[in-house]
Parts: structure tokens; C-alpha cells; sequence
């Protein structure tokens, strides 16, 4: 289970998906398709980003302390 604290910590540090470009984009005056592909291009990288993770994380989560776990539904017969 996760604390709010961390909870929020996680919310402001996943920020990191979008705030590179929106910085990036706002002293130049670009249009919809240049932002798109800034945007979509940071988040490729982003993704691939987490593959060096030693436990493949996204950064955020790394950095939070937290992490994803997938779990199965239990299936009743």
C-alpha cells in the first residue's frame, strides 16, 4: 500500500512526462503539429528511458520509491 505522501511525491514527479516539452515549446511559438511530435517524441524517449532501469521503472517511480505491481485476477470455478 502507498501513503498519500508518496502518492503525491509519485503525481508531482510523473509530471516529468510533460514538462521538458511544454517548457521547451513556450519561448518559440510553435504549431499544433511541431508541439505533437515534441511531446510524443519526449514521451518515446521517456519510455525507452526506463528500459536502463535495473528493475526496468519508469524514472518517477524509481525516484518516489514506488512501484508498479501486476497482479492476476483470482479466478473462481
Amino acid at each position: 500500500p502507498i501513503s498519500q505522501t508518496r502518492a503525491l511525491v509519485r503525481y508531482v514527479l510523473s509530471w516529468i512526462w510533460l514538462l521538458p516539452p511544454l517548457a521547451v515549446m513556450a519561448p518559440f511559438n510553435l504549431g499544433g503539429g511541431e508541439m505533437a511530435v515534441l511531446t510524443i517524441g519526449w514521451v518515446i524517449v521517456w519510455a525507452l528511458l526506463s528500459r536502463f532501469h535495473p528493475l526496468q521503472q519508469f524514472w518517477h517511480d524509481a525516484l518516489a520509491g514506488t512501484r508498479l505491481v501486476s497482479t492476476q485476477p483470482s479466478v473462481k470455478i
